[in-house]
C-alpha cells in the first residue's frame, strides 16, 4: 500500500474522514477500497466504520457487484480513471459528490439512504435501471454528458426526492415506470437530446429519433414534478404517468421544431400542470387523453409550432380552471372532446393559424364559463361545433379573422367563427371585428346578445333557435340580420324570430316577420308559383295583413254598390222579384257560397254583366287567397 491508501486503511474502522494532499499522494486502487467495504477491516468497537475520502484519484476498478455494505461510502470530490460498478450490491449511504467518473453501473443496486452524484462530473452513462434508493437521488448542479443515454433509471424506486436541481445533462434521461416517493425537481436544470441518437438501441430508439431528452412513461411521483426555468432541448416525454402533485413548468422553454416537445398523453396529473409565466415551447404540448385536476395554467405562455399543432389535448379531461389569458399560440389549439369541469379562458389571448383552424373546441361539454373575449384574437377558424356549455360562451371585444387556405376548397373553411349544434345558456357576440362568415346553423341558445354593428358580412342561421335576445328584438334591425344569411329563402329563421317577438308581445311585428320569409320563399320559386305568390301578397299579404283583404272588400263593395245603384239590373221574373238593394246585391255577386237572393232575381246587361263577372272572379280569387293564406298562417304559427 502506499501511504495514502494506508492512511484510509486504518481511518476505515472509526469512520475517520480521509482528504488527499493535492501536492502529493492522490491514487488509490480502487481494489484497496473494495477490500475495505467487503469486510477485510472490522469496525472499531463503539465507532460506525465508514469509507469518507476527499479528493483522491481512484485507478483501477472500483467494483462491489452482489455486495452487501453496511458501512457510509463517501468518496466525493475524487476523480474516478474507470466507471464505479455496483450493480446489486445492498449499500448503505452512498456518496460521489463533486466526484469526476466516466460513467456509474449501478442497475438493480440497493441503497439504504441517499445516493448523491450532486455537482459531479459524468462523462457516460449513469446506468440505474431497476435501483432501489430508499432516500433520495441527488444529482443537483450534475454536470452529465453522453452522446446517446445519459441516466438509464428504468423502474427506479426513490423513496425520496429525485432533486436534479441546475443539473446540466446531454443525452438522453430514462426514467420510465419508475416510482418516487417525493418530489422530481429540474429547477434550471439543462437536457439536452443526444448527439448521436442511433447508439440508443432498443427500446428506447423511437424515443431517441423524436430528439427524446426525457423519457418518463408510466413513472408514479407521489410527490410533484417541478423544472421551473429550466431548459429542455428534445421531447419531455411523460406518457401515461402519474403525478400527485404539481406539474410546473412555468418559465421554462421546450425547444424541438416540428415535432413534440412535451407529451402528456394519458398521464394523471392529480396537482394541475403549471407552464404559464414566461414558459415558451417550440414544438407541439400534447395532453391528449389526460386526466388534469385543479388548474391547467397557460397564463402568459408562448407556444410555437407553425403549420401544426400548438397545443393538441384532445379528449381531456379537467377538474379544475383552464387558464390561457394573455397566452400567444402559435399554431393549432386542439381541444376537441374535452371535458372541462371548470371555466376556461383565452381572455387576450392570441392564436395564430393562418390558413388553418386556430382553435378547435367541438365536441367539448364544458360545466362553466367559456370566455373567448376581451381581447382574443384568433388568425384561422375558431371552431366550437357540436360543444355543450353550461353558462356563458362569450366572445364580446373579440377579433376574429378567417384566413382559409384557397386551395382549400371545402365549403366550412372559410368560416371565421363555427358554433354548428352549439348548446349554450348564454351566447355573447359582440364581437369588434370579424372577417369571414360565421356558422350559427342548429345552434341551441337560451340568451343571445349581440350588436348590429358587429354582425358579420354572412351570417348562416339555419336551426338557430333561441329564447331571448339581447338588446330586444326591432323588426326593421332584425330583419336586415336575417338577411345576412346566404341560404336565402329558409323558412325556420324567420320563424323562430317570428316566435321570439310574439313571446315580447309585439304581434304586428313577428307577422311582418313571417311576411318577409313568404317574400322571399316567392322569389326562389319557380313563374307559376311566384304568380300565385304575388297575387295572395297584393291581395292579403298572405294572411300576415288581414285588414289589406278587408280594404279590397270594401273597395270592391263600394264600385260594385256605386255601379248598381246608377243602373240597377232588370228583374228576371217581373213581379216575382223581391225589392232591389245594391250593396246586398254586390254582395251577393262578390261572396261565392253565400246566397242572398239578390243575383239570382236580377240580370244585368252590357257591360254591367261584365262588371258582375268581374266581380264574382275577384270575389273567388279573394277567397281562394284567403283560405290559402289562413291555412299556412295557422299551420306555420
Amino acid at each position: 500500500m502506499n501511504g495514502l491508501e494506508q492512511r484510509i486503511w486504518e481511518a476505515f474502522p472509526t469512520g475517520t474522514p480521509v482528504t488527499a494532499d493535492r501536492d502529493g499522494e492522490r491514487e488509490v486502487r480502487g481494489e484497496v477500497l473494495t477490500r475495505l467495504l467487503l469486510g477485510a477491516q472490522p469496525p472499531a468497537p463503539g465507532a460506525r466504520a465508514s469509507l469518507r475520502l476527499h479528493g483522491a484519484v481512484i485507478i483501477g476498478e472500483f467494483a462491489l457487484r452482489f455486495a452487501q455494505v453496511d458501512a457510509p461510502i463517501l468518496l466525493e470530490d475524487c476523480e474516478f480513471e474507470r466507471r464505479p460498478v455496483i450493480n446489486w450490491a445492498r449499500l448503505g449511504f452512498t456518496s460521489f459528490a463533486r466526484s469526476t467518473m466516466p460513467g456509474l453501473h449501478a442497475s438493480n443496486v440497493t441503497v439504504e439512504g441517499h445516493l448523491k452524484l450532486n455537482e459531479a462530473r459524468v462523462d457516460g452513462e449513469l446506468r440505474m435501471p431497476g435501483a432501489r434508493i430508499s432516500g433520495g437521488l441527488v444529482l443537483d448542479r450534475a454536470r452529465i454528458r453522453s452522446a446517446g443515454v445519459a441516466v438509464q433509471a428504468e423502474r427506479i424506486i426513490i423513496g425520496g426526492d429525485l432533486a436534479a436541481g441546475r443539473a446540466d445533462i446531454e443525452g438522453l434521461v430514462i426514467v420510465s415506470q419508475g416510482r418516487i416517493s417525493g418530489d422530481v425537481d429540474l429547477d434550471r436544470a439543462r437536457c439536452v437530446a443526444p448527439a448521436e441518437p442511433e447508439t440508443v438501441g432498443e427500446p428506447h430508439a423511437l424515443l431517441a429519433g423524436d430528439r427524446g431528452v426525457i423519457g418518463a412513461d408510466s413513472l408514479v411521483v407521489e410527490g410533484g414534478f417541478f423544472a421551473r426555468g429550466a431548459t429542455f432541448d428534445g421531447e419531455l416525454r411523460m406518457w401515461h404517468s402519474r403525478i400527485s402533485g404539481a406539474v410546473s413548468l412555468t418559465d421554462s422553454t421546450l425547444t424541438n421544431p416540428g415535432r413534440v416537445a412535451m407529451r402528456l398523453d394519458s398521464a394523471t396529473l392529480d396537482g394541475g400542470l403549471f407552464i404559464g409565466h414566461d414558459f415558451s415551447a417550440t414544438g407541439e404540448i400534447r395532453a391528449v387523453y389526460a386526466q388534469i385536476s385543479r388548474t391547467f395554467a397557460l397564463r402568459g405562455a408562448r407556444l410555437s409550432n407553425p403549420g401544426g399543432s400548438a397545443l393538441r389535448a384532445a379528449s381531456m379531461t379537467l377538474q379544475g380552471t383552464l387558464d390561457a389569458r394573455g397566452s400567444h399560440l402559435d399554431g393549432l389549439v386542439h381541444l376537441d372532446d374535452s371535458v372541462l369541469n371548470g371555466p376556461a379562458s383565452f381572455v387576450g389571448a392570441t392564436l395564430t393559424n393562418p390558413g388553418g383552424v386556430a382553435l378547435a373546441m367541438n365536441g367539448v361539454a364544458a360545466s362553466s364559463t367559456v370566455n373567448l373575449c376581451d381581447g382574443f384574437s384568433a388568425v384561422g377558424q375558431v371552431q366550437l361545433s357540436g360543444s355543450r356549455i353550461g353558462s356563458v360562451l362569450c366572445l364580446d371585444l373579440a377579433t376574429l379573422t378567417a384566413s382559409p387556405d384557397p386551395a382549400d376548397t371545402r365549403r366550412n373553411a372559410a368560416f371565421a367563427l363555427r358554433l354548428w349544434r352549439t348548446q349554450v345558456p348564454e351566447l355573447r357576440l359582440r364581437i369588434t371585428s370579424v372577417t369571414g362568415p360565421v356558422d350559427l346553423r342548429h345552434a341551441r341558445v337560451g340568451l343571445l346578445r349581440d350588436d348590429p354593428a358587429s354582425w358579420p358580412e354572412a351570417l348562416h342561421l339555419t336551426g338557430l333557435t333561441y329564447e331571448t335576445l339581447e338588446p330586444p328584438a326591432t323588426e326593421t334591425d332584425r330583419r336586415a340580420w336575417l338577411a345576412r344569411d346566404p341560404a336565402k329563402g329558409q323558412r325556420q329563421p324567420y320563424e323562430q324570430l317570428a316566435a321570439v317577438l310574439r313571446a315580447q308581445g309585439d304581434d304586428d311585428a313577428a307577422r311582418s316577420v313571417l311576411l318577409t320569409r313568404q317574400r322571399a320563399h316567392t322569389r326562389s320559386a319557380g313563374w307559376a308559383s311566384r304568380a300565385w305568390g304575388v297575387l295572395q301578397d297584393v291581395t292579403v299579404g298572405y294572411g300576415y295583413r288581414p285588414m289589406l283583404a278587408a280594404l279590397w272588400l270594401v273597395v270592391l263593395l263600394g264600385a260594385g254598390t256605386a255601379a248598381y245603384s246608377a243602373h240597377p239590373p232588370r228583374a228576371a221574373e217581373p213581379g216575382k222579384a223581391p225589392e232591389f238593394h245594391a250593396v246586398v246585391y254586390t254582395l251577393d255577386v262578390l261572396l261565392p257560397l253565400v246566397d242572398f237572393g239578390q243575383q239570382s232575381a236580377f240580370v244585368p246587361a252590357g257591360r254591367y254583366l261584365w262588371l258582375s263577372y268581374l266581380l264574382i272572379a275577384a270575389g273567388w280569387i279573394l277567397a281562394t287567397t284567403i283560405a290559402a293564406a289562413l291555412t299556412r298562417s295557422l299551420r306555420r304559427t
